[in-house]
């Protein structure tokens, strides 16, 4: 994965047909700011995540010992209505 400090740290050859520098550092001026907002929300998400994760083990809704990618299993949309067909027989 790119880093923002490799982005940063880019340079680029110049050549008498080349690019204008001034718009290329502006993109990637863009870019940075972009993948910095980016990685903020990441790391947020994440300490979010971790604390959730937490409270639900401390609560003991998911014992400690135990993955939280088996806390929810995928159900289908019509779960619901085989679970309750299979009340009433």
């Amino acid at each position: 994965m790119m880093t923002v400090e490799a982005i940063a740290n880019k340079s680029f050859r110049r050549t008498f047909l080349g690019y204008d520098l001034e718009e290329v550092d502006d993109f990637l001026d863009e870019i940075i700011r972009q993948m910095q907002q980016m990685e903020q929300e990441r790391k947020e998400l994440t300490d979010t995540i971790d604390y959730l994760a937490s409270e639900l083990k401390r609560a003991g809704i998911v014992p400690a010992n135990r993955d939280l990618e088996y806390v929810a299993e995928p159900v289908s949309p019509h779960a619901a209505f085989a679970q309750e067909g299979s009340k009433d027989e």
